[in-house]
């Protein structure tokens, strides 16, 4: 222990003066006078009952208390130091149930106190805010412990603590926390999962697959876990274990759709192709793609067929657009217009004799149809329906037919029943668009009058300029 000295004179004569105070007997100048003894002393209040004096100060306490305070007023701790101290509780007792090391806690209890300082503690559960705490620590020190671990030991949902970490570090502006390697779950697992003395030989395994899915893109994004428990699922088939999915889930705590997706990714890479023996003597240089990059270019391939139909849909509108373009070339071209207009018209075409024949024929067959002197009458017979195939189909077609005939007899009867009573209903006039023969108004007069008039009525393309028309129909006008 170093002697105290005197740091005016210098001397080491120092005295105690008997009220707690020492002072230099060579100067007089008070050295201490915040003396701390460990003895307890007792005093007597004004009502005569015994109270003890002096203050105690703890380990990590801010403030002095009272050694008899207990919970009175003037003892009472404040509510800061309370807080404190229970959460070093907490943390210490799911540390020690973790079977985390003392260093691991004593980090968490310091990352609890920090959030205590900012405030962060209020308005949210303590035992949320100490497991966010402590998984910090954790994940700081990389150790294998999961969230799910906490949720387990507290009995609450493993999303609300990951929502208190997630606010815990941006709160506290901690950036130092390295990314989960998913092989540090794997002497977990496989501790887990009874491999027996070729438990060295699984874990090895699952190592390299770890890594060989490191190089593929595989475990960038994805969780830690259902990663290891993946390549531990594969190592152990790889060594003739047969474990299930449900194992694998029981012991990684992610759903088996987890695994086998990150299965069926690992089946599409190379190595996903090779033996047992090439994968642990072959090491492969090249990387896949990314799963999503794969996933995106399967998606554009599927869609290419829509594409080409638009391409071709193009295609097609420039096709039009060209004959358009050729139409309205040859319309304006003056050549073309000085032969058009020298063609007669209204010219009757010669009819040869065969043509003539023909319309013979055609006149003999259609113009008489009841003359049927060309048929044969046994064939007549044998479309011909005798008197009881008539009562028969008439009552079929009265049956298929009941439902109409029924609706049709009481629309007559409303009809009639209305007619009693004087209510007339006046007839829907439909407009029918009968065809024009000669009895038509307003027919055109000659060819070429009633060819314009369809070319403006039904518009076959917006590139014709319809205009240039008149000088192919200007000598009919004259």
């Amino acid at each position: 222990m170093p002697v105290k000295v005197c740091p005016q004179c210098k001397s080491t004569s120092l005295a105690d003066t008997g009220s707690g105070e020492v002072a230099c007997t060579n100067c007089g100048k008070i050295v201490d006078d915040t003396a701390i003894v460990s003895e307890v002393t007792f005093a007597e209040t004004s009502s005569g009952a015994a109270m003890v004096q002096g203050m105690y100060i703890a380990e990590g306490q801010s403030g002095a208390r009272n050694i008899g305070g207990g919970l009175r007023r003037n003892g009472s701790w404040e509510s800061r130091e309370q807080t404190l101290a229970k959460g070093r509780h907490r943390i210490m007792r799911l540390a020690y149930a973790l079977h985390l090391p003392e260093y691991v806690g004593e980090a968490g209890n310091r990352w609890f106190q920090l959030a205590v300082t900012q405030n962060f503690v209020q308005g949210r559960q303590s035992r949320h805010v100490v497991a966010a705490c402590v998984y910090v620590a954790c994940r700081q020190q990389q150790t294998t412990h999961m969230l799910m671990d906490f949720a387990d030991l507290l009995h609450v949902s493993v999303f609300a603590i990951g929502a208190t970490y997630l606010k815990l570090v941006k709160a506290l502006q901690i950036k130092k926390i390295p990314l989960i390697d998913p092989s540090i779950y794997i002497q977990r697992f496989a501790s887990r999962l009874e491999f027996g003395s070729d438990v060295r030989k699984v874990m090895n395994d699952a190592v390299r697959l770890v890594q060989r899915m490191g190089k593929d893109w595989l475990h960038q994004g994805r969780r830690p876990a259902g990663v290891a428990g993946a390549c531990i699922l594969v190592a152990a088939r790889m060594n003739n274990y047969r474990r299930t999915k449900a194992e694998i889930v029981r012991v990684a705590k992610v759903a088996e759709d987890t695994i086998q997706r990150r299965l069926d990714e690992f089946k599409l890479t190379q190595a996903g192709s090779l033996t047992i023996q090439s994968f642990r003597e072959t090491n492969i240089e090249s990387e896949a793609d990314p799963p999503s990059f794969t996933r995106h270019r399967v998606r554009e391939s599927t869609e290419q067929p829509e594409s080409e139909d638009e391409s071709q849909l193009e295609n097609a509108n420039k096709l039009e657009e060209e004959v358009s373009n050729d139409i309205e070339a040859t319309l304006n071209d003056t050549n073309f217009q000085k032969i058009s207009e020298e063609i007669p018209l209204n010219v009757p075409v010669a009819a040869t004799d065969t043509a003539e024949s023909e319309y013979t024929v055609k006149v003999d067959l259609y113009d008489d149809p009841d003359r049927l002197s060309d048929v044969d009458d046994d064939e007549i017979s044998s479309v011909m329906l005798s008197q009881p195939e008539v009562d028969l189909k008439e009552k079929v077609w009265m049956e298929l037919n009941k439902d109409y005939l029924e609706m049709q007899e009481e629309k007559r009867k409303r009809m009639e029943e209305d007619l009693k009573n004087g209510i007339v209903h006046a007839p829907r006039k439909r407009k029918r668009n009968r065809p024009k023969d000669s009895t038509s108004e307003n027919l055109p007069e000659t060819p070429a009058e009633s060819a314009k008039a369809m070319l403006q009525k039904k518009v076959l393309s917006k590139k014709i300029n319809y205009a240039a028309m008149d000088h192919l129909f200007s000598k009919s006008k004259k």
